[in-house]
């Protein structure tokens, strides 16, 4: 039987009973799968709800709110030191199909990503940000739907979200966990960037699902907060580009910036992260080096 530990980040995670319902998802699991909750100092009853209500699962509260990816690392560490085949990284607003994890093991081989279906809160349809994931991907998965071809396992695709993620053990120790860099948003566009570096593949699993409980970016205030920040940072922290690329995207984002986006974030915003950047870039580029090391477990 395989050891799975699934990984929950909380914050104020009473909301909408989103806790409750994630973790009791989890119960319902055919696939035995033991919960791994770090709480980012939230300042509901969480604290106080998850040990008492879901005794059974390993509970890791912080005096601080580390961000998503730090925490998530917590919980990574501890899977890996405690022998685990599979870690699922799965958000707080989210609930597991019974039968998802199951599927999703059953089409792994041990050498790639794996993703549910994400379904929006209701499981009427589907996530909207995994929509576009999965329209920009395209491929066989879309042909095979519209020409109602049988569905195959697994779809070999692009960026997916980090709200349900099934890490195999041999991955996670291939490619490391969230770079410290990225605080909240923008940690699992920079893993799968680190992903298609290494040449580890995502998979999607059709026949598994989940559901995700959140408006297109989820916290809307949070996702806007530095978000040009984390543009340049993406840019400037991704393995996969030359120096050359790199000066090339970031003229385009200023370009971008001048002619169609937000006012706010035009030259003045510009300037002043590009001067928090050359001030960093040492540990920019540490980071960059870090990332490129396949098999030393980096940010864990």
């Amino acid at each position: 039987m395989s050891k799975v530990f699934a990984v929950i980040v909380t914050y104020n995670g009473m909301q909408h009973h989103w806790i409750e319902k994630c973790l009791k998802s989890l119960e319902q699991s055919t696939m035995p799968v033991t919960a791994i909750v770090i709480d980012n100092n939230s300042t509901d009853n969480t604290c106080e709800y998850v040990p008492t209500f879901f005794p059974n699962a390993i509970w890791f509260p912080q005096e601080k709110n580390l961000g998503f990816g730090q925490a998530n690392n917590i919980g990574i560490r501890y899977a890996l030191d405690n022998d685990a085949d599979y870690i699922l990284l799965l958000n707080q607003d989210a609930t597991l199909h019974p039968m998802a994890l199951k599927h999703l093991i059953d089409a792994c081989d041990g050498e790639a990503l794996l993703s549910p279906v994400h379904l929006n809160g209701d499981g009427t349809r589907l996530d909207e940000m995994f929509s576009f994931s999965v329209h920009k991907a395209g491929g066989t998965i879309v042909d095979d739907i519209l020409t109602n071809k049988p569905l195959a396992q697994s779809y070999a695709v692009g960026e997916i979200c980090a709200a349900c993620w099934l890490l195999p053990a041999n991955v996670v120790r291939k490619i490391g966990g969230f770079n410290p860099l990225f605080y909240h948003y923008g940690e699992d566009n920079n893993y799968y960037q680190r992903l298609v570096f290494h040449n580890v593949k995502t998979l999607l699993v059709p026949a598994a699902t989940m559901c995700h409980d959140r408006q297109l970016y989820g916290n809307i205030e949070a996702y806007k907060n530095k978000l040009l920040h984390r543009d340049i940072l993406f840019i400037t922290a991704d393995i996969n580009l030359s120096v050359t690329k790199i000066l090339f995207f970031l003229a385009r984002k200023l370009i971008r910036l001048y002619t169609t986006e937000r006012k706010q974030y035009r030259i003045g915003g510009f300037t002043k992260e590009m001067l928090w950047t050359i001030g960093h870039i040492v540990t920019i580029r540490k980071s960059r080096d870090k990332d490129r090391m396949a098999g030393n477990s980096s940010w864990i």
